[in-house]
């Protein structure tokens, strides 16, 4: 008897379920925003943040570089998109500090994505 044959998550295969998470989020956050429900999208943005590099948002825009410089290039540039969100929410609940390393963590992101 024949077995049917399993499916095999790759490295890549798992990146890109990241990636699409990520997008879904990020449409998820914007659609939050625009409701008027900072918080919560702010929740959101926190528990992803903390399944991909065990910290929440907080805490990695706080250390910058250290904790995202372990993560694959693939999930950076989509992760610059939800902490650069993440960084509009804080400037408009006026959590400016916040909003700084939220911006900042972002263009270390899109930097280290470059290639070379």
């Amino acid at each position: 008897m024949l077995h049917p044959a399993v499916p095999v998550l790759t490295e890549r295969d798992v990146i890109m379920r990241l990636v699409r998470q990520l997008a879904e989020l990020l449409a998820a956050v914007l659609r939050l925003r625009r409701e008027g429900r900072r918080d919560e999208a702010l929740r959101q943005i926190d528990a992803i943040t903390g399944r991909l590099t065990g910290m929440d948002a907080g805490a990695l825009c706080l250390f910058g570089e250290t904790p995202l410089a372990g993560l694959p290039r693939e999930l950076k540039l989509p992760l610059a998109c939800v902490l650069r969100q993440r960084g509009r929410l804080l400037r408009d609940a006026r959590r400016e500090l916040e909003a700084r390393q939220a911006f900042g963590a972002a263009r270390l992101l899109v930097r280290s994505a470059r290639p070379g």
